[in-house]
C-alpha cells in the first residue's frame, strides 16, 4: 500500500478516521493525503460576479490552513509523508480524480451521528461512494483505535468477481499485516440453498482462492436467516479486526440501504468496514 486518502470535515468522527488512517499509513509505510471538500457557494443575484471568486479563494485558503495545521499535528506522532488537498466542485468526482492523480490505494472516511451508519452508510458521501463502486472505501466509526490486523472477516455470497482489481485493497492489507482472511458464507436452507456447502468449493470460491493466492485464508459457513445477525455474531465470535464486503446489488451490504437494516446492523458495527469497489481502477502495483 503506497497512498491512503483520509477524508475530513474536521468533525469528531473525522478525527477518529484520520488518526486511524495515519496509523495505518505509518504501519504500511504509505503516504497520507488529507482531503477536504467544501460546497461551492451560490452567490446572490445582486452581488458582483467577482465577489464569489474572491470569497471561494479565501475560503479555500482558510481550509487549506486548517489542513496544514492538522498535518503538523499528525507529523508529531506519525513520521510519514503527508499532503493536503482541498476541492470544491463535486465531491464524488473530485475524490475519484484525486484518487487517480495520487495513485491511491484506499480511501478512509468516518461515520457520523449517534447511529453511526444511519448517517454514514445511508444517504451520505460514504453511501454514494459505495453505490458508485469505484473506490475501495474504509469506513471507521467513532472511537475505533488502530491496531495491526490479524483477522479479516470477508462475507462472500458466491457472486463472481469479474474485476480482479476489486480485491487489491484487501490483498494489500492482508499482505501488509500477514492477516488471516476468513471467507464467510451465510446461507438459509429455504431462501439460499445454493449457498449450502456441498463438500467442495464453488466456482466463485475457487476463483476467489486464486485472487487470494499467497495470503492465508480459509472458508466458514453458517446457517442463519438474518444476515445482519450472522455477520455481527461471526465478527465477534472470531475476533475479527475488520469486516470486508463487496456491495453487490443483491448482497447484504446493499440491504443496508433499507432503513430498517441500516439502523439495526450498521449502528452495531464497531469494527472498521472495508467496502471494495466493484468498478475500481487501480493505477498502482498493489503487490509490491
Amino acid at each position: 500500500m503506497k497512498t491512503i486518502i483520509a477524508c475530513t470535515d474536521f468533525s469528531a468522527s473525522a478525527t477518529t478516521s484520520v488518526l486511524y488512517a495515519a496509523a495505518l499509513a505509518k504501519a504500511t509505510e504509505a503516504r497520507l493525503v488529507l482531503f477536504h471538500h467544501f460546497n461551492y457557494p451560490v452567490p446572490a443575484t445582486d452581488l458582483p460576479t467577482v465577489f464569489p471568486n474572491i470569497f471561494v479563494d479565501e475560503m479555500a485558503a482558510g481550509l487549506g490552513r486548517r489542513l496544514e495545521e492538522l498535518k503538523d499535528d499528525l507529523a508529531q506522532s506519525y513520521p510519514i509523508e503527508i499532503e493536503c488537498v482541498v476541492r470544491s466542485w463535486d465531491i464524488q468526482s473530485d475524490l475519484e480524480e484525486v484518487f487517480q492523480d495520487k495513485q491511491a490505494n484506499l480511501v478512509v472516511m468516518g461515520m457520523h451521528g449517534q447511529s453511526a451508519v444511519a448517517n454514514a452508510l445511508y444517504g451520505s458521501v460514504a453511501a454514494s461512494a459505495i453505490r458508485r463502486g469505484k473506490l475501495p472505501l474504509l469506513v471507521v466509526s467513532r472511537g475505533v483505535v488502530f491496531h495491526p490486523l490479524k483477522k479479516i472477516l470477508f462475507p462472500f455470497d458466491d457472486h463472481g468477481i469479474p474485476n480482479t482489481e476489486t480485491v487489491h485493497a484487501l490483498r494489500d492489507l492482508a499482505l501488509a499485516f500477514d492477516a488471516y482472511i476468513e471467507v464467510f458464507t451465510l446461507f438459509d436452507l429455504k431462501k439460499t440453498p445454493e449457498l449450502v456447502p456441498q463438500g467442495g468449493l464453488s466456482a466463485a470460491k475457487r476463483m476467489l482462492g486464486t485472487l487470494l493466492s499467497g495470503i492465508r485464508h480459509g472458508y466458514s459457513y453458517e446457517n442463519e436467516n438474518a444476515v445482519d445477525k450472522g455477520i455481527l455474531y461471526e465478527a465477534a465470535r472470531s475476533g475479527a479486526d475488520m469486516v470486508v464486503m463487496i456491495p453487490h446489488h443483491h448482497s447484504f451490504l446493499s440491504n443496508l440501504f433499507n432503513k430498517s437494516e441500516t439502523q439495526r446492523v450498521a449502528a452495531s458495527i464497531t469494527l472498521p468496514l472495508l467496502v471494495l469497489g466493484e468498478n475500481a481502477k487501480q493505477t498502482t502495483e498493489s503487490e509490491d
